[in-house]
């Protein structure tokens, strides 16, 4: 490895980290963001945990998502409470290595310079800057998925598949990528597939991913399967949906409306006759432009495909876009997989690669200089990327965050720990996030149904995330004879009127 190459990657590592820090501290704490930390919060607890006297150990936080994320970040919880940066920074730090072995990785497959122009082009992708910040379950994932990968290159076939097995307790949707790049390898490359195929290293990969899983294996013994169970309750969404989330996350914009208001007025439609004309309706209008030009160059690349068969990267062309093509074909046809950007998202980095390795091999059959055709290639793309992050950045500057993500949620706290009543949240996303920027300090009521001597919070109209629920919390306090008294609401940084709180009273 030359001397500039060894410094290059840390340099582009450095410019991932720099643009999630400029982001970090902006939205406010998302339900799912935080459900991590609920083991470390006073009165919380996990599904599933494991007790040894007065020590208890989370294993699962939901049916199909285990706690291994907790377990990592015990330490630093110990000695630097749960909130926004110490949330979040270090999941920033997780993907930086995420970056630093796939440069790896792909030097090792495709060069040099292929390597450093796709991890220029995956440290400016919009999505995943932002997503491993505001870490929606997939952080752990692609460091896992890379990871696996890294070993595997080295022969390190039990540690493989032991971190595919942690991937696989901590969210069991890792089947799909897992799968599909072992598809990848054995259509990629057969002759080394058959060669190293033995009983022994079955047994190996089997034994590593045993133990990696074994808590999900634990789980799933004493609740009678409930994983499989809770995996067929999941709705199903619309094939339109996920096409679209697909889309916008190879373009760049999956975040807008989601996370990011698109004008200051906005107020994204929150229901509909289904979730897919939710979804779709979101992304009808934008205001961030056309997005990245990943998206057009990755389509041109899968027509240059057929020409690049002499190509000495054709086999690990060929590997990505079976592992990519595969796992998403994976989450269109199962349930609501697919559906959001914190699953589409699990294909990288195998977009950005397929570009990089792309235009190289079309260098190399046109007689082009790679150097500036790779060049050429990150000042399009990454460039691209650049001009979407600015205007992520601006919106929230200036339009703030959807009801979600709301930055409302650290002056919701405030005023709730300045009163003495107990807290009845109405609505999901009203705990966890308020509790966490509240020092733990808040005592929410168990129970939420109507009654006097309670705080009441749910947001205000236009943020209503159910409104069947909003509606039979009124049939019942009429019922009762009790009326709203004491109301109040609070404003986002922007003022834009987010949440109410009120008590009841008798009539």
């Amino acid at each position: 490895m030359g001397p500039r190459f060894r410094y290059l990657p840390w340099f582009v590592a450095s410019l991932l980290l720099a643009l999630q820090l400029c982001f970090l501290a902006g939205p406010g704490i998302e339900e799912d963001e935080a459900l991590f930390a609920a083991p470390f919060l006073r009165g919380a607890s996990s599904l599933y945990e494991w007790r040894w006297g007065a020590l208890r150990i989370p294993v699962m936080s939901m049916d199909y998502l285990g706690a291994l994320k907790s377990w990592l970040y015990w330490p630093v919880f110990q000695v630097w409470h749960p909130g926004v940066w110490s949330m979040r920074l270090p999941a920033c730090v997780l993907s930086v290595v995420t970056l630093l072995l796939f440069v790896d990785v792909a030097r090792r497959v495709a060069g040099r310079r292929v390597a450093l122009a796709a991890a220029v082009i995956l440290a400016t992708d919009a999505v995943f800057v932002l997503i491993n910040v505001f870490d929606m379950t997939v952080c752990l994932l692609l460091l896992a998925t890379v990871g696996f990968l890294w070993l595997l290159q080295r022969g390190r076939l039990g540690a493989a598949f032991f971190m595919a097995g942690l991937a696989l307790w901590y969210k069991a949707i890792f089947l799909f990528p897992l799968a599909a790049i072992l598809l990848g390898f054995a259509i990629a490359y057969p002759s080394t597939v058959r060669r190293r195929l033995t009983w022994r290293n079955f047994a190996i990969a089997m034994a590593g991913i045993a133990i990696g899983c074994a808590p999900l294996i634990a789980f799933n013994l004493a609740r009678r399967g409930a994983t499989f169970q809770a995996s067929q309750d999941l709705p199903a969404a619309a094939v339109s949906e996920k096409l679209v989330m697909l889309r916008h996350t190879l373009d760049g914009r999956a975040f807008e409306h989601y996370m990011f208001r698109s004008s200051p007025d906005e107020k994204i439609a929150l229901a509909g006759s289904s979730m897919a004309d939710v979804v779709v309706g979101w992304y009808r209008e934008s205001h961030f432009g056309p997005g990245s030009a990943l998206l057009p160059v990755l389509l041109l690349s899968l027509l240059a495909l057929p020409i690049l068969k002499r190509s000495s990267l054709f086999p690990a062309l060929v590997f990505s876009w079976v592992a990519a093509g595969g796992a998403y074909l994976a989450m269109l046809f199962f349930r609501d997989a697919g559906a959001g950007p914190h699953h589409t998202v699990l294909l990288d980095p195998a977009p950005q690669f397929i570009v990089a390795a792309s235009v190289a091999a079309l260098a190399e059959r046109w007689k082009v200089g790679r150097s500036a055709a790779l060049l050429v290639l990150c000042v399009l793309v990454a460039g691209s990327n650049l001009w979407l992050l600015s205007r992520y950045w601006q919106a929230a500057r200036a339009n703030g965050f959807s009801v979600y993500w709301t930055d409302g949620v650290e002056k919701l706290a405030n005023v709730l720990r300045a009163q003495s009543l107990p807290v009845a949240p109405l609505e999901w996303g009203t705990h966890n996030g308020v509790q966490i920027e509240a020092g733990d300090t808040l005592n929410f009521a168990a129970d939420t149904s109507p009654r006097e001597n309670v705080l009441y919070v749910r947001h205000c109209e236009g943020y209503v995330l159910d409104q069947t629920r909003a509606a039979l919390f009124e049939r019942s306090s009429a019922a009762a004879g009790l009326h709203p008294t004491a109301n109040r609401v609070v404003a986002d940084r922007q003022g834009h009127l987010v949440y109410c709180l009120f008590q009841l009273a008798k009539d």
